[in-house]
């Protein structure tokens, strides 16, 4: 069966195809005319009349002639450009784009006449040389080896030329601040040959402020290592402020402010800052000596800081021997070398042990003062003005932290009255004294000065001394034991209310000297950890060292002196 409408709908499209609907005479190339283009500016792109166009970026044709069309100066353009070959700076390389784009474009090659100002750097790259003699000028008076240049360049020139770099420049181009560096440093660099550019621990750090075109000097201070053996006591490690004038000077220091008038940081730092032309110096020691503590053997490791210097490089061997002449046996120092800040900080954070030799006279003591020295310390009970923050409360480790305050078992000490010193005294006296003591205030003055007699403590039986032979052994036992030391009363002021825990390593030479008013002399080394309160543990500072020398054999010990034998360290 044949289906006779289908020739009649394609009939009827055919129709609709041929009716003219949507036909026009008119045709796109009936108005296009040729127009002549001016010479010189046939490379022109015509697609830079739309800001909806797309302009490509460096180091394309198009985009390399759109960063000079913006007025870009030569090393800016030689930055952005990717077109840098190996050791070529970026003026060079600017300017060999600039010849290559502008070919017979006299209008491109002339464009930083109309746009004098470069959008990127604003023209401070042309201010190198400028920066550079600054620089050379304000270093005149050192004498470095190492120099670091940094600029002070705002925060929205930075992000105004990062946008823009971002958006023409070539991938992977050179930010603003580093290329300007760059640039200044090897104009400087090519000026003086002595002179190391580096990126870190430099002598001088040179900053360059872009608003005012100026330079800050950085001085960083010189270093130095070695030992100090102090030869003489009385004399303090650091200066020690008069304790009248705060340091400021007064008549009682004479207008030194200083407590001491002499200390081994001065000893060693007067004669040094000569060599290094400084300002100041500070002293940084693995430890302490006390002031009438000698420091003896290979000496005590010390970093010397030499602030705001003129120079950085001596010789290590002249000053040595400087500073051991103008000593004059004081102290004597050793090991001179140069140095840095890390080292500061590892010689102060050195646990380093070290070795003693000490003299104490043993005297027979009381058992009421006894019962003082082994009292038990509280290593439990909490400081009150402890607070913690809130959530759940710290673990103390014991030892670590402050402990009550107060000393389990005070000493006491009541002052023995003389009659002839209380006939001396008035009534009123007598009156005020018997108050204090907590008698009778009444009566004649005879009747006041028995009460006040009656108050004297009757006199303390001593405990008998021990021989020499338990004295040797006791300190044999000495070694390896582990004490307790709350922070002395001597350095209360100054420290933490702390109890630490410190080990004797071990004891040598003891030896032992019956005096002739009977008491004993004994002299002994031995070697602890770093921060042993050595005087303590020997005389027991009332019960805040357990155990002591005092404690274990049961008298009164008194520190004659103390030496520094050697520090186990480096």
């Amino acid at each position: 069966m044949v289906d006779k409408t289908a020739p009649d709908d394609d009939e009827d499209w055919m129709q609709y195809a041929n009716s003219g609907f949507g036909s026009t005479d008119y045709s796109l190339w009936d108005e296009v005319e040729e127009q002549k283009v001016e010479d010189g500016q046939s490379d022109e792109p015509e697609q830079l009349d739309s800001h909806t166009e797309e302009i490509s970026r460096a180091p394309s044709p198009a985009g390399l002639k759109h960063l000079l069309r913006m007025g870009t100066c030569d090393s800016c353009l030689g930055r952005l450009g990717g077109k840098r070959s190996f050791q070529q700076t970026d003026e060079e390389s600017g300017q060999l784009i600039r010849s290559t784009i502008s070919e017979g474009n006299e209008r491109l090659l002339n464009i930083r006449q109309e746009i004098p100002l470069c959008p990127f750097c604003e023209n401070l790259f042309e201010e190198a040389s400028l920066l550079a003699e600054l620089i050379q000028d304000a270093l005149e008076s050192y004498e470095i080896n190492k120099l670091q240049i940094g600029a002070r360049i705002p925060i929205d020139q930075i992000e105004q030329e990062e946008l823009i770099r971002k958006r023409y420049g070539a991938g992977g181009s050179d930010p603003f601040k580093p290329s300007l560096v760059s640039a200044v440093s090897s104009i400087v660099k090519s000026n003086l040959d002595s002179i190391n550019i580096v990126n870190d621990k430099p002598d001088v750090l040179a900053l360059i402020d872009v608003l005012t075109l100026t330079v800050t000097l950085d001085i960083r201070s010189a270093y130095i290592y070695g030992r100090y053996r102090k030869l003489a006591r009385g004399i303090p490690q650091t200066r020690w402020p008069c304790r009248a004038c705060k340091g400021r000077g007064c008549r009682s220091c004479e207008q030194t402010g200083q407590q001491y008038p002499s200390s081994v940081q001065d000893l060693i730092g007067e004669p040094l800052i000569k060599f290094f032309d400084g300002k100041e110096h500070a002293f940084h020691g693995m430890g302490r000596e006390d002031i009438d503590v000698r420091c003896l053997g290979s000496g005590r490791p010390f970093v010397f800081e030499i602030k705001e210097p003129k120079r950085w490089s001596i010789d290590y061997e002249e000053a040595m021997n400087l500073v051991n002449k103008e000593a004059d046996g004081a102290i004597e120092v050793s090991h001179f070398r140069s140095s840095n800040r890390s080292e500061v900080v590892r010689v102060k954070d050195t646990p380093a042990e070290k070795s003693y030799t000490i003299r104490f006279i043993v005297e027979p003591i009381s058992q009421p003062d006894y019962d003082v020295l082994v009292a038990p310390l509280d290593m439990t009970k909490e400081d009150v003005q402890q607070r913690g923050g809130r959530g759940r409360k710290k673990q103390r480790r014991r030892g670590d932290k402050k402990d009550n305050p107060k000393k389990p078992l005070q000493k006491i000490e009541v002052k023995i009255l003389e009659e002839s010193e209380l006939k001396k005294l008035k009534k009123d006296d007598l009156v005020a004294l018997c108050e204090e003591r907590s008698c009778l205030a009444k009566g004649t003055k005879a009747v006041l000065i028995e009460q006040l007699l009656s108050t004297n403590p009757e006199p303390v039986e001593l405990l008998s001394l021990p021989s020499e032979a338990e004295i040797l052994e006791i300190v044999e036992k000495l070694e390896g034991v582990n004490l307790a030391q709350r922070t002395p009363e001597r350095v209360a002021h100054r420290r933490a209310d702390l109890v630490r825990r410190r080990r004797v390593i071990e004891t040598n030479n003891p030896s032992v000297e019956t005096l002739e008013n009977g008491n004993i002399a004994v002299e002994f080394t031995l070697r602890c950890e770093s921060g042993t309160y050595v005087k303590e543990t020997i005389h027991g500072d009332d019960g805040r060292t357990q155990p002591s020398m005092a404690s274990l054999i049961k008298a009164k010990c008194t520190v004659e002196w103390l030496d520094v034998g050697d520090i186990h360290a480096d």
